[in-house]
């Protein structure tokens, strides 16, 4: 390091800098991965209404015991 192991300012704004960019590009992702299962759910409901309600309230069911142990 320079400046006997000092970190400069500049650097360390350009550092923060990457870190922001890189915590930007996974966020994208994850809202492409969430995009895609959202429209895969919404096909699925549409192909199987009865099925998706029944999983629906299996899911809240279980939600709601979990919740009911805190």
């Amino acid at each position: 390091m320079e400046n006997g192991g000092r970190v400069s300012v500049s650097q360390l704004k350009q550092n923060a800098g990457d870190v922001a960019q890189q915590v930007q590009d996974r966020m994208e992702e994850v809202r492409g991965y969430a995009e895609d299962a959202g429209e895969w759910i919404r096909a699925f409901a549409r192909e199987r209404p009865v099925a998706a309600i029944a999983i629906a309230a299996g899911v809240g069911f279980f939600i709601g015991r979990l919740l009911s142990r805190t």
